[in-house]
């Protein structure tokens, strides 16, 4: 009986501690799969496909009001509670990316937020914040910036690539 009672007061703690580790990106592989098609897909998505099994359909789709075949924007939910979004949906703008992960350990999303960032290359500087919560281009321009947000339960990472 003592040992019962000693696991189920140990045994939370161990489940509450444990974070979730990302896969580490391809970047050989990913950049690949860009020029494959012709650079319409976004790397995360692909990222995503490649190393997480899909529990969803794609959801809230929007179509393009000039073109009713391609949607600009949707969500999709993956195993490990993984949630995904992504929205490119004005002719002018950039495109928005969305991923809810459990709760993630930080060196794992900044080493995944740079090898995502090798596998589809810009010519424009990158960097890290001080406190590592923000990476984009180091003038403050064009190009791609992602956030990292932490939650109790959830690691956020927030992505916008354009103008």
């Amino acid at each position: 009986m003592r040992l019962v009672t000693i696991f189920t007061l140990i045994f939370p703690i161990f489940v509450i501690a444990q974070t979730f580790e990302l896969k580490k990106p391809n970047v050989a592989e990913l950049n690949e799969q860009l020029k494959t098609s012709n650079y319409s897909k976004n790397v995360v998505y692909l990222y995503l496909i490649h190393n997480y099994k899909p529990s969803s359909e794609k959801f809230d789709l929007i179509k393009r009001n000039f073109d009713s075949d391609n949607f600009c924007a949707f969500k999709q939910k993956f195993e490990y509670r993984i949630s995904y979004s992504e929205a490119k949906c004005k002719e002018a703008g950039g495109e928005t990316t969305k991923l809810i992960l459990p709760k993630t350990n930080r060196e794992s999303a900044i080493q995944w937020i740079e090898l995502i960032f090798k596998s589809s290359p810009m010519d424009i500087d990158h960097g890290w914040n001080g406190e590592k919560t923000k990476y984009g281009p180091t003038d403050g321009g064009a190009g791609c910036y992602y956030e990292i947000t932490d939650t109790e339960f959830n690691t956020k990472i927030d992505m916008y690539c354009g103008c």
